[in-house]
């Protein structure tokens, strides 16, 4: 009965999009990637003057062409647009037609595989910073993109050294973690400091995991000490659950079977149990990887597969379980949101996927909340490794714009702290 219920969700479009950090507005849009140095898992991050490249595509359902032209803004370290203009920040033109694009070979699903660089020939970036790239669909509106990508360009001025301990101030090894960092400027001319530097934590890249206007808890010589805050101790969660599927014609890790059904391939993963335990698989924290067994991984001959997940657990109100990853974008919209099979007792639902390596949880979100919770599904375990990225930010008195000064990466590892 379970099987015949999976099938039966193929009929679902949902909308697919890559971390919080990209994000597709439209059905016929998906698998946005943005690869950093050709390093799949390397947060995207531009040194300000480097040889640094990221390249970003992304995959219409079609193998009909569409012309996409792509627009880059400026952001605050919120997000939001910035007073600058086009030419403070662009060395170059916006409005830029996608201009390589393949049709995908041999796949059930047919799709346009579009993609670009930046910096390229034609654009460059000439300030540090938060930016923005939208594509837009010279068919429609060209105030409404169909996706988006966020990424970062920095001047490193500043030095950033950070812990993260089990032991934090609420608790001891009970489901939390706690940041300390410190940021260091002695190289580094700033009038006011405490006011003008802006520290923003993310945990795993989640963009609702944003931290804040951070005050420092001690500033000593050349040195803002940011420890003891309670905004910087976080659920611990658990390590990602995993699915492998790189052939459509041999069920991978965690996958249970793959049923062709005329015209699509639906891969069934093995149902989910709620979790008594932390977990002692390897994970990415989220991220995900295309990747095929045919054509050497090339992005034009990976297929799309329907993927049925299941979460075996009781019914609540108040709420609803949503999946969680970089394979819906932690945006938690109506589409990643399971539904309940009252007579068989579980969650499920599915997404159209194109083959690779994929983590991903399941989460409780409150209704009225924006803030979702793992006690329920995944719980919280100390001992979870999880990857906390500090952006440092600097606006002096007087400027239009926040630059960014310095970035820093720290992952907690029991093993290793």
């Amino acid at each position: 009965m379970l099987r015949t219920l999976y099938i039966i969700l193929f009929l679902s479009l949902p909308l697919s999009s890559y971390a919080q950090f990209a994000t597709s507005f439209s059905s016929s849009v998906r698998s946005p990637r943005m690869v950093l140095n050709e390093v799949w898992s390397d947060p995207p991050v531009i040194q300000l003057g480097s040889d640094d490249v990221i390249h970003f595509s992304f995959d219409e359902m079609s193998h009909t062409y569409k012309r996409y032209t792509f627009r880059v803004t400026h952001r605050n370290a919120d997000w939001t647009l910035s007073d600058l203009i086009e030419i403070d920040y662009l060395d170059g033109f916006n409005n830029v037609p996608v201009e390589e694009w393949e049709n995908s070979i041999n796949t059930t699903q047919l799709y346009t595989h579009y993609s670009f660089d930046i910096p390229n020939e034609n654009i460059s970036l000439k300030l540090s910073g938060n930016y923005r790239v939208e594509i837009f669909d010279d068919e429609l509106s060209d105030e409404v993109p169909v996706l988006h990508y966020d990424f970062s360009v920095v001047e490193t001025r500043v030095g950033i050294g950070a812990t993260v301990s089990g032991d934090t101030d609420r608790s001891l090894n009970d489901g939390e973690q706690q940041l300390s960092f410190v940021v260091e400027y002695s190289r580094y001319q700033v009038p006011s400091p405490a006011s003008e530097l802006k520290p923003v934590v993310y945990q795993n890249r989640r963009r609702y995991s944003m931290v804040s206007g951070l005050k420092p808890t001690y500033q000593t010589a050349y040195k803002l000490e940011y420890v003891h805050n309670e905004r910087l101790i976080f659920d611990a969660g658990n390590e990602f659950r995993r699915f492998e599927l790189t052939d459509p014609n041999s069920p991978g890790f965690n996958v249970e079977e793959v049923v062709y059904q005329a015209p699509d391939y639906h891969a069934i993963l093995h149902v989910d149990k709620v979790r008594r335990s932390h977990s002692n698989y390897r994970d990415e924290n989220g991220l995900f990887y295309v990747n095929t067994l045919e054509g050497y991984g090339s992005p034009i001959e990976a297929d799309y597969v329907y993927v049925h997940f299941a979460l075996d657990a009781p019914y609540r109100d108040g709420g609803g379980y949503y999946l969680m990853g970089d394979l819906c974008g932690d945006r938690f919209a109506a589409p990643d949101r399971l539904e309940y099979d009252h007579e068989g007792g579980y969650y499920f639902t599915s997404r159209l996927l194109k083959l690779g390596i994929y983590n991903y949880m399941y989460v409780w979100l409150p209704d009225g909340s924006s803030t979702p919770g793992l006690a329920f599904s995944e719980g919280n375990w100390y001992n979870t490794e999880n990857e906390y990225m500090i952006y440092v930010y600097h606006r002096a008195f007087g400027e239009r714009y926040d630059r960014l000064v310095g970035v820093h990466v720290v992952k907690y590892n029991l093993e290793r702290n």
